[in-house]
């Protein structure tokens, strides 16, 4: 069975879908977000790391960014299945580069780490309050760059 079987309807909206879809909204963007394969965008706010929202057909990113010897490192850099926002892979920076997925692929076979979702969902929950805590809906200033 091939990972993109493995995703059913969500029949429950995260805390963390809510919040990047009505920052979407705010700024007259999810409509872009749920009908286009590829979406872009960037949001900047002082004193914060960029926040970047990405749809790439099944397969959506948000991720903060910060500069680093002149290079962007995400930290973090959530992915998840559009359109259940079920996560799939997570990276973080901790001085160097951690990436962690839910479906491993080893000799043919798809194995899935069954801690992932809890541990995951569990973060991007508190990550969800910080955005709406930071006000990025409200001061986020916006850069689209959709094709």
């Amino acid at each position: 069975m091939s990972p993109s079987n493995l995703f059913m309807e969500n029949p429950m909206t995260t805390l963390f879908q809510t919040t990047i879809e009505n920052l979407l909204k705010v700024h007259n963007l999810l409509e872009q977000f749920q009908s286009q394969m590829d979406f872009h965008v960037r949001f900047y706010m002082p004193h914060y790391d960029r926040l970047v929202i990405e749809r790439h057909g099944s397969m959506i990113s948000v991720a903060h960014y910060f500069e680093q010897n002149g290079d962007l490192i995400p930290d973090p850099d959530v992915e998840l299945h559009f359109p259940t926002w079920e996560p799939t892979a997570i990276t973080q920076f901790i001085g160097f580069t951690v990436r962690r997925e839910k479906f491993i692929e080893r000799e043919d076979k798809t194995y899935v780490d069954m801690r992932f979702h809890k541990e995951v969902t569990s973060f991007l929950a508190m990550w969800a309050r910080n955005i709406k805590a930071q006000g990025w809906a409200e001061r986020g200033r916006l850069s689209v760059d959709n094709p």
